[in-house]
């Protein structure tokens, strides 16, 4: 009895509604192609919405679209709809099927002037970032720190959680990403922060940075133990998101640690520091105790670097002995 009641209270609610677009909009054209007074308007319903409750008016899960001036706009955000969750700050969703029913039921045949979403999640009380804002937010996280990375920067496939719902309006959203950015997928994190710093709830996102740059590649095949000169190398534009460990040209002086092709970038397993002593290279090998000091010319048989042992031939008697690297083409003998 009372659902009966309830219902023809709706019906004659919107058939006074319909009575005042009809006096108020006798100018609008249809949209859809008719010329009925007032029947021109069309309104989105959202995807997400905030209500205040106790009852959901359509101005809070609609907006305008087209063909709906202030007057007409003021009545129709005023319909009355089902009563809103008696559970604030906890989201419900709905398909568009069930939403499309319940329209029907409280709004009729202009039902057919709403555009509805594949389906719609509503919460009373609090507030909620909608898709399109949330990814604005992340983009603007993301780009100067991106550009940090150096070269043309693109975001693909920035995948986020359709929208963010907050238990209180005064609740505020953070943003930041596990890890340093870096080309290729990244992660993403929102957290929803009360006023007092405490976390509420957090969810995740991702993205994918291409990072195009010039990078040193060989400018012709090298071999294993090859030094790298600067006429070995040249620059190409590549995309660092596919490139892993790029050698940035610094450092050195390096020698090839395996082959690498022409026009293939250099990473940092393509290269070896050059030791300061190597094999088949002559020295200085220096006698030194605390009386004199002898330098003569010497042959090494194996490399090394600073502080290690390695073993040479004086070229003199031809003796073989072991001498401690101590700098460039230098080993002494104590």
């Amino acid at each position: 009895m009372t659902t009966t009641r309830n219902r023809l209270g709706s019906v004659a609610f919107i058939m006074v509604l319909a009575l005042t677009l009809l006096l108020g909009t006798a100018s609008v054209i249809g949209a859809a192609g008719g010329t009925h007074p007032g029947n021109s308007w069309r309104l989105m319903v959202k995807s997400a919405a905030c209500v205040k409750g106790p009852v959901v008016m359509l101005g809070e899960i609609a907006d305008p679209v087209s063909g709906v001036d202030e007057r007409t706009w003021k009545s129709l955000a005023g319909v009355k709809l089902w009563k809103a969750s008696d559970k604030p700050g906890r989201p419900v969703t709905i398909t568009r099927d069930k939403l499309r029913k319940v329209l029907r039921y409280y709004m009729g045949d202009m039902i057919n002037n709403l555009v509805l979403p594949s389906q719609m999640t509503v919460q009373t009380g609090g507030r909620v970032i909608t898709g399109d804002e949330l990814r604005n937010r992340v983009v603007v996280f993301l780009t100067p720190r991106a550009n940090d990375l150096g070269g043309d920067v693109e975001f693909k496939n920035l995948r986020l959680p359709m929208n963010y719902f907050f238990r209180n309006a005064y609740d505020k959203l953070e943003i930041g990403l596990s890890g340093d950015i870096k080309p290729g997928r990244n992660q993403i994190k929102l957290r929803s922060v009360a006023s007092d710093g405490k976390v509420l709830s957090s969810k995740a996102g991702s993205v994918f940075i291409n990072v195009w740059k010039a990078v040193p590649v060989a400018a012709k095949p090298l071999n294993r133990f090859e030094r790298v000169t600067k006429d070995k190398v040249s620059f190409m534009r590549v995309n660092m998101a596919y490139k892993k460990d790029i050698w940035d040209g610094t450092g050195g002086p390096w020698r090839m640690a395996r082959t690498l092709g022409r026009g293939q970038a250099f990473t940092l397993s393509h290269l070896d520091q050059v030791p300061l002593i190597e094999k088949g290279e002559r020295v200085n090998l220096i006698y030194r105790n605390k009386r004199i000091r002898l330098s003569i010319k010497a042959e090494a048989l194996d490399e090394g670097g600073m502080g290690q042992q390695v073993a040479v031939r004086n070229l003199q008697s031809k003796k073989t002995i072991l001498a401690t690297v101590v700098g460039n083409d230098t080993v002494l003998v104590k």
